[in-house]
């Protein structure tokens, strides 16, 4: 049995490669899953695919697995859809959200090691699910599929217990990245598993180990500051937080996103972040539908206050099952079939408040624009060439790999002693 996940933007490259499965190996049962089969069954029960699990798979695939090593034809399993030659699909309703995350189980890391870009750096899955309502999200379509509570926390115990198995695989392990929607949504959890993680760190300390140091993600609630909350992660040796901005307009967030943190909410929130030793690094949306470029220009000013260290841009994509790809729908907006994982970098909506070209255009600058006088040309034609290729996959991996033999890093070095003689341009004003 081959098993796919897929979310929408890689669907298309999972289907090429289980038809090239089935060309290989004709008798192999291929299943496919995650957040693009569950929205989307109908279309996928349609591709080279036995079986499409709607909604979480664990209990589907072990019921799967034990009617095939049976020799069954597997049927009535809950949370599959079968493919039946010559006739209607069966189609059995999701199972309900699991509950007990602990009893899964930890994924198999060691399979993977000479695939691991970075043995130094791991992420662990410690939540499922989220309450907040983002019309450019999966989540609230996702919550709708099963029965059960949605938003998950697996036991502070077994977050500790997989982190210290992965160091014991990876003894260079140096950073771990907590991998959930939104943390604070169990405050008392999050809260003591600081304070779990700062004892963790302690005792590595103490046998002689490095601190191991650690990230999150982290969403600002309206009106509502965790300075104490901050502190406690920098006690855990916490170095950042990715906060989502999405746009520096409070209309796009709140009247088009449902995101409803004032712009003084998200800087106060960087502040704390910031007076407690960490990093944000913000995450900005470009090209969302409503948006005009007065619009983005206000999300461009919010990423120029000191108090974040990194920005990162991505062109928005309605994806399917999301609010805001109903919204597209009711416009006459013509979503396009994504075939080439480049939705985020270039733009394909042809929005008229804010056409294509435009879009493109900030998306490629975005750096350049945040950057004020402390950008040259030559970072800004170096941060416009890469925000290009990535929007032609091909290219980028042609790029990528000469950027290995050193020949860019040379011209890099070369551009910055130009640089020295030919300084960066004001752009007072923008």
């Amino acid at each position: 049995m081959v098993c796919y996940t897929a979310v929408a933007t890689e669907y298309t490259f999972v289907e090429n490669i289980a038809k090239w499965v089935q060309e290989q190996r004709p008798g192999i049962y291929q299943v496919v899953g995650g957040t693009h089969p569950t929205l989307c069954p109908d279309e996928c029960i349609t591709g080279p695919f036995q079986a499409v699990c709607v909604g979480e798979g664990e209990a589907a695939l072990s019921d799967l697995a034990d009617a095939l090593g049976r020799g069954e034809e597997p049927a009535e399993i809950g949370g599959l859809w079968f493919q039946r030659e010559g006739e209607e699909p069966e189609k059995n309703d999701a199972r309900e959200f699991e509950q007990g995350l602990d009893e899964l189980a930890v994924p198999d890391r060691l399979v993977w090691r000479d695939w691991i870009e970075d043995p130094r750096k791991h992420t662990i899955l410690i939540a499922r699910g989220c309450p907040f309502p983002c019309t450019y999200c999966s989540n609230r379509a996702l919550s709708k599929v099963a029965e059960g509570k949605f938003v998950r926390f697996r036991s502070i115990d077994s977050v500790i217990a997989e982190l210290e198995q992965i160091c014991e695989e990876f003894p260079e392990t140096e950073y771990c990245y907590f991998e959930v929607e939104t943390i604070t949504s169990n405050r008392k959890w999050a809260f003591e598993f600081a304070e779990k993680l700062e004892v963790y760190n302690a005792k590595r300390e103490k046998s002689g180990e490095k601190k191991l140091e650690f990230a999150t993600n982290y969403r600002t609630h309206p009106k509502v500051r965790f300075p104490d909350f901050f502190a406690a992660l920098k006690k855990a040796n916490f170095s950042y937080l990715r906060i989502g901005i999405e746009s520096g307009s409070e209309r796009i967030r709140r009247d088009i996103l449902k995101r409803f943190e004032s712009n003084e909410d998200l800087l106060n929130t960087f502040e704390d972040v910031q007076n407690n030793g960490m990093k944000v690094f913000a995450y900005n949306l470009v090209g969302i539908p409503g948006e005009t470029p007065e619009d983005f220009m206000e999300t461009v000013r919010i990423n120029r206050e000191p108090v974040i260290a990194r920005s990162y841009i991505g062109i928005f994509f309605p994806y399917p099952g999301t609010e805001l790809a109903t919204v597209c729908k009711e416009r006459g907006i013509v979503i396009p079939k994504l075939a080439d994982c480049a939705e985020r970098f270039r733009a394909r909506l042809g929005l008229p408040e804010f056409p294509d070209r435009e879009v493109e255009r900030y998306f490629r600058d975005f750096q350049y624009l945040v950057g004020g006088e402390q950008a040259g040309l030559f970072e800004r034609v170096d941060s416009y060439v890469w925000a290009t290729l990535r929007g032609y996959p091909a290219l980028h991996r042609a790029a990528s790999r000469l950027r290995g033999t050193g020949v860019l890093a040379g011209a890099r070095r070369a551009a910055t002693t130009l640089r020295a003689v030919l300084p960066g341009r004001s752009r007072a004003g923008l």
